[in-house]
């Protein structure tokens, strides 16, 4: 991917010139109904597209800070238009007041060339962090862990261990890239995915709102050159993307799937119960389409069960799961959860 590497301040100079596409809010409107949805926690008032406060950002260890901000340098000196993001239970834990552990990192790829996978950059990483050990990241080991599956179904999936900070410390990461439209068959539960989607896309395939949520990662004001590596990991910008309401859902203590809520509940019945006999037993458990489309509340309330039967047929250990964080954060399963269990 790097045919040379870079200086520093010009890769610094890059930055400026993406900063227009900070989060993808779609149209206007909707981004304002997200940001109503508004959530204080740790001091400061949350919504999609808002800063993370230092409070809560503390909390990520000095040494995840300094690889994120690696990884962000080798994208900008490779002129690669991806955008950085935490997900998963590391972005749940921070807004619980936690400390977070297990970072897992997704890659979004879309506007990159066909040719640019997240394999594509992971076998780039270790030369880039010899050539540039002014971003403390001294050592860099690529593992993918992959079945023949995942492999024959598009999972491109790699795990690092970076060594970072003075004394060096192995910090683990998982990266994918994120996950548009996927499709589980009936042999096993690796799904068909297509590895281009949106951050949207990507946190509607998560099974709960609370770990559905994605922290966009960008270098803020602090200059690697300049400043050195800890000013720049310590200057990073933390943004929160919600697209399902994990935020309120965590200052009700309620587990719940995301669900499409820009789709019509005719497409999703007959994407999700797709043959007579499921319409037939759905309808038996009160699964049933809504009769007046104009009730949004309604509808509503009905995407959010139908989906929930997807959820957990795509994959039945979902159950187990959600009973599971039910103990351990003693959060409600909401009501049409048990509507949808097997």
């Amino acid at each position: 991917l790097i045919a040379c590497c870079p200086a520093p301040a010009s890769c610094t100079a890059l930055r400026s010139a993406d900063k227009g596409s900070r989060v993808q809010r779609g149209d206007a409107k909707r981004f304002m109904r997200l940001v109503a949805m508004s959530v204080q926690i740790g001091g400061a008032l949350l919504h999609h597209g808002a800063l993370l406060p230092h409070t809560l950002v503390e909390r990520v260890p000095h040494r995840e800070r300094l690889v994120l901000s690696f990884i962000l340098e080798f994208l900008e000196c490779s002129r690669l238009p991806a955008q950085l993001l935490v997900n998963g239970g590391y972005v749940r834990d921070m807004l619980l007041q936690k400390q977070p552990d297990d970072l897992d990192v997704s890659l979004c790829l879309r506007k990159c060339e066909p040719g640019v996978t997240v394999a594509t950059i992971m076998d780039s990483l270790p030369a880039f962090a010899l050539a540039r050990p002014d971003l403390a990241v001294s050592d860099v080991q690529i593992t993918t862990i992959l079945s023949d599956a995942s492999k024959d179904k598009n999972v491109d999936t790699a795990k690092m261990f970076l060594s970072a900070g003075e004394p060096p410390v192995k910090v683990e990461v998982d990266v994918m890239p994120t996950i548009g439209d996927e499709h589980y068959d009936d042999v096993n539960r690796v799904p068909v995915r297509d590895v281009r989607g949106t951050p949207e896309q990507d946190a509607l395939r998560r099974d709960l709102t609370i770990g559905a949520m994605l922290l966009q990662v960008e270098h803020g004001a602090a200059l690697p050159l300049r400043d050195g590596a800890a000013a720049a990991a310590d200057a990073l910008t933390w943004t929160l993307l919600d697209y399902y309401g994990g935020l309120e859902d965590i200052r009700d203590g309620v587990l719940r799937s995301p669900y499409p809520n820009r789709q019509p509940l005719k497409q999703v019945w007959s994407e999700v119960l797709r043959s007579p006999e499921e319409q037939l037993l759905a309808s038996q458990l009160g699964i049933v389409p809504v009769v007046d489309a104009a009730d949004s509340a309604a509808e509503a309330k009905m995407l959010q069960r139908v989906w929930w039967v997807k959820v957990l047929r795509d994959d039945p250990v979902r159950v187990l799961r959600a009973l599971r964080f039910s103990a351990k954060l003693g959060f409600t399963l909401h009501e049409d959860f048990w509507w949808a269990v097997p």
